[in-house]
């Protein structure tokens, strides 16, 4: 293929030849890369290249005029319109160019069901923005706050090692009672049962599902029957018990014992007679939930025969379809796990809405925020069963940065943009309302994804890759679409490497960005005021992936990329590293004593007690943003100075094994938590 064909299929299938960094500078992907990546985007192209004469989807906006190919204007270009609510409506189409037609702008939202002479779609009209702060708080200029939290890293007695969703509703009554209108949490997907050394909450086997070991027994079981299941095991108890009390979970040996409690209590408690609530649920969730529990089951055993078994790819032909003959006799055959891995998502829905339905019980005006990753393990529960909507053969990450001048791959896959509009974006819109069907709000990871991704060939380095386009506008109306019909806010994680046009294309549809601390700042390196922050965004201190306000305090986080030489080598680079850290310590310090109006302070020294200091006042400062929506993550409520996880290592920093500190009272009411958390109220109350 010579550079001017290469060129042309990239262009058609959406990769980039360039592309401008965050400093501006434009770069070029190499003709290696485009051909790598060429290969796997043309098998799917060729595996869909039977197009209908209309998607099964056409998405809109309401208000607007709809185009439409040419080719549906046909006789005399009448249509029928069958309304979601019963309603129908019938006009004509109109010529718009030598290439299209439109169909007349439709006012209602909402899915709705359009017959042509000679075809057949769902016309998926969305609000214009999604549904905002103001709406679920009441009033048009909100200022409502909230806290972040991870939630495997909760505590609450007898948790066996692991947070869980009772642990949730507990901290959410909590924050509530405090004046907290959001609780924001990490995410809550789907994991692997028989692989729990895969718990990094951002690599889930799927995002249509609950990760089990979250599921609290107590919104089924009783305490008896639990505490019997336990002393029914051998060791369990002191097991229990030595997982409880521990600093950091030891996942496999955590996970383990929580599968062992649950099967026990499935075996004997449930399996002989299934609630009515149980099998309603299962009903329900149709064949999305079978695929996913046979899918456990089938991971399961195929795991036990050898390392190649935790990836579905690599099993038999005929166990890599979840449609096939073998597959419906393996699920025969194994009926009962299948049946065990139904129950343990009804255990986890149960206890999650039980958490949803006690924060909005106690008063939140939002309550809880869910988290949706960007992407997926591609050899998980999801690739398997959607396989098609996938981009299988590829992953998914971060071209090169100032943080990362190699890049990043996350070892992850996502939605291929042809398999979506081929299949009338079903992945997408069942991964939303996943997302949204617990929660007031739901968190977008890397939701400059919406647009394009840096995409990898599989086995490659970040390096190799190139940015490929996805079709955001109609990515963006789903979401605003879903967004109305779940009554919850939308936020989206837009840190990193932007394309100018994402953030404004965000803002009309009221899709909030992230204002975070670190990030406040001018071109001159001085800290903005808060007032100046973006108020269609959420303000915070710090994220999962950044230090907390302590640990940057005390150089906490430079110490560990030094010892995991992420940092400079040399010794003359590290002290420019400490001296400049100074400087930022100044100057943080000079724009939270302004904006709390205590003129001259001096700068708390560089131990826990300045620390600590310094987290008060970062508490007021992002209370007295701009931001219509506040979020202290827990971290740095609590003062924590280690962060939950570190970008860039897998073993050598405990990422995601955090738990939060026991407490003899509700972890709220610590008098040094509930003095920040009035701080950030008391900004909050400022105009």
């Amino acid at each position: 293929m010579d550079e001017r064909t290469l060129c042309g299929r990239a262009r058609a299938l959406g990769l980039s030849r360039r592309w401008r960094d965050a400093s501006g500078r434009m770069h070029h992907v190499g003709d290696d890369s485009l051909r790598h990546l060429l290969r796997v985007l043309q098998k799917e192209e060729a595996a869909l290249c039977d197009a209908p004469l209309l998607p099964s989807l056409v998405v809109t906006e309401v208000d607007r005029p709809t185009p439409l190919p040419l080719a549906v204007l046909r006789g005399t270009g009448g249509f029928r319109l069958e309304l979601e609510n019963g309603g129908s409506v019938e006009g004509f189409l109109h010529p718009r160019d030598e290439k299209s037609c439109t169909l007349p702008a439709v006012t209602l939202p909402g899915y709705h069901r359009l017959y042509l002479r000679d075809a057949m779609t769902t016309l998926a009209v969305a609000p214009a923005r999604c549904c905002s702060v103001a709406m679920r708080a009441g009033r048009p200029d909100p200022r409502l706050w909230g806290v972040a939290a991870q939630v495997y890293g909760l505590r609450m007695p007898r948790d066996g090692g692991i947070g869980n969703f009772g642990a949730v509703e507990s901290l959410a009554r909590q924050a509530a009672a405090q004046g907290a209108d959001a609780l924001a949490l990490s995410p809550v997907h789907a994991m692997f049962a028989a692989t729990s050394g895969q718990y990094s909450p951002y690599s889930p086997s799927s995002r249509l599902f609950l990760n089990v070991l979250l599921a609290d027994p107590l919104c089924i079981f009783c305490a008896h029957d639990i505490t019997m299941a336990m002393h029914a095991q051998k060791d369990t108890v002191d097991q229990l018990s030595h997982l409880q009390d521990a600093v950091l979970i030891d996942w496999p040996l955590a996970a383990q014992a929580r599968l062992r409690l649950f099967r026990w209590l499935y075996d004997r408690m449930i399996a002989p007679a299934p609630p009515a609530a149980m099998t309603e649920f299962i009903t329900a969730g149709g064949e999305a939930l079978r695929h996913h529990a046979i899918f456990e089951a089938l991971h399961a055993q195929e795991t036990r025969k050898g390392p190649h078994g935790g990836n579905w790819r690599m099993w038999p032909p005929a166990l890599r379809c979840p449609d096939s003959e073998e597959v419906r006799n393996f699920a025969r055959l194994h009926a009962v796990d299948v049946a065990f891995h139904g129950f343990l998502q009804w255990m986890a829905a149960t206890s999650l809405r039980r958490a949803c339905e006690g924060a909005r019980g106690a008063g939140m005006k939002i309550g809880l925020i869910m988290d949706m990753a960007v992407g997926v393990d591609p050899g998980g529960s999801q690739c398997w069963a959607q396989h098609e909507q996938f981009l299988t053969g590829l992953s998914i990450g971060a071209p090169p940065d100032m943080l990362s001048p190699s890049g990043q791959n996350w070892g992850l896959t996502s939605f291929s943009p042809i398999g979506l509009r081929h299949h009338g974006y079903d992945a997408f819109i069942q991964t939303l309302r996943a997302g949204f069907s617990h929660g007031g709000g739901l968190r977008i990871d890397h939701v400059m994804g919406l647009q394009r991704l840096w995409i990898i060939p599989e086995g490659g380095s970040p390096m190799d890759g190139a940015y490929l386009a996805f079709p955001g506008g109609d990515l963006m109306r789903l979401i605003a679409l879903e967004s109305m019909r779940h009554d919850a806010v939308v936020v989206g994680e837009d840190l990193g490497t932007v394309a100018p046009s994402f953030r404004r294309d965000a803002r009309r549809h009221a899709i909030m960005g992230m204002s975070v601390l670190w990030f406040q700042r001018d071109v001159d390196g001085a800290f903005i005021p808060p007032c100046e922050w973006t108020a269609g965004s959420v303000a915070m201190t710090s994220t999962h992936d950044l230090p907390t306000v302590a640990g940057w305090w005390l150089g906490t986080d430079l110490d560990w990329r030094e010892r995991l030489q992420q940092a400079a080598p040399r010794q003359r680079q590290r002290t420019t590293i400490r001296t400049q850290r100074q400087t930022d310590r100044k100057a943080l310090w000079s724009a939270l004593i302004a904006a709390r109006g205590m003129g001259h302070f001096p700068l708390p020294p560089v131990t826990p007690e300045g620390a600590s200091l310094v987290m008060d006042a970062a508490a007021h400062f992002i209370g007295t943003s701009a931001a219509e929506l506040a979020i202290l993550p827990l971290e740095d409520a609590l003062g924590l100075v280690e962060q939950p996880n570190l970008p860039g290592t897998v073993d050598g920093h405990p990422n995601w094994r955090r738990r939060y500190p026991p407490s003899t009272h509700p972890l709220l009411s610590r008098p040094d938590v509930s003095h920040r958390l009035a701080l950030l109220r008391k900004g909050r109350d400022v105009i």
